[in-house]
């Protein structure tokens, strides 16, 4: 990769032991081709982290940002990469976090799973239910990208702002392509909720990151003062349906969390599966 007098090499060594029941047939794709490890995939996360640290310190300001002092932009851009370091983390795989199948969906294209977490660094006290799901979309990778990461649609779909109108506070780009921005959201029914977001994306994948945080914190952050934000993401990975070389619709990964508290793990699943089920399929419905 060449820019101006920089010159990058990427040497990519890949050992890979898979086995059959390792990997779901619905990603087994994407996996094969070079979206998923690649050196373009890599390439373009590279390029997006060089830009979202020269917009987010200030040495690139798009015009039509929020205009807000460079210690509140510093501190709302660090809130957002914990948000979405969170996120990976939430949808990572591993003995700690161990994901069953859940499905109570009744739908053959849907597979719910959950993982149960206690006492993870930057969550709110408590035991914590994670549901994930993916589904496979007809749409455009870019058209699912814009339809979740437009504000207005929110109310179609996500159950918090239904009925209400959703109006950023902040909105800051990442980058020169302007869908790449971090923003603060207000919805007109929950005075006493607002919702951190980070939108990103490009040629290989794209995700929309959100998280609620409290107005006290928001104006803190604005002060450019730091500190610890429990947050519990909300999460849309937006991915290439790649068929060989072929691009053919979308992968939509979905991840919510909830907070458990006087019920019981059953009865969590069901709640996490219900919210699954009604926002996919308005979604589905949406971008089809």
């Amino acid at each position: 990769m060449q820019n101006g007098s920089s010159l990058v090499t990427w040497v990519e060594n890949v050992d890979v032991r898979e086995k059959e029941d390792e990997m779901h047939a619905i990603l087994k794709p994407f996996v094969e081709s070079s979206f998923a490890f690649g050196a373009s995939r890599w390439i373009a996360t590279l390029q997006r982290q060089a830009e979202r640290f020269i917009y987010s310190t200030g040495i690139n300001i798009s015009p039509s940002d929020t205009p807000i002092s460079q210690e509140g932009r510093r501190s709302l851009t660090m809130t957002a990469n914990k948000m979405v370091v969170s996120f990976c983390n939430d949808i990572c795989n591993s003995t700690y976090h161990h994901w069953t199948s859940s499905n109570k969906t009744r739908l053959k294209t849907m597979e719910v799973k959950t993982n149960k977490r206690r006492g993870d660094l930057g969550k709110p006290p408590g035991l914590h239910r994670t549901g994930g799901c993916t589904v496979e979309l007809i749409s455009s990778h870019n058209r699912v990208f814009d339809y979740l990461s437009d504000i207005q649609n929110r109310p179609q779909w996500e159950r918090m702002s239904s009925g209400s109108s959703v109006q950023a506070l902040v909105n800051i780009t990442t980058g020169p392509d302007p869908r790449n921005c971090i923003s603060v959201l207000a919805m007109s029914n929950h005075k006493d909720i607002l919702i951190l977001q980070e939108c990103c994306t490009d040629a290989t994948g794209s995700y929309v990151i959100l998280a609620p945080i409290s107005p006290d914190v928001f104006q803190s952050m604005l002060y450019g003062i730091d500190q610890e934000v429990p947050l519990m993401p909300f999460d849309f990975s937006i991915l290439p349906n790649v068929s060989g070389s072929i691009l053919d619709g979308t992968l939509l990964t979905m991840v919510f969390q909830i907070t458990v508290k006087n019920v019981s793990s059953k009865q969590a699943v069901e709640v996490v599966t219900q919210i699954f089920k009604e926002a996919l399929q308005r979604i589905i419905e949406a971008v089809n």
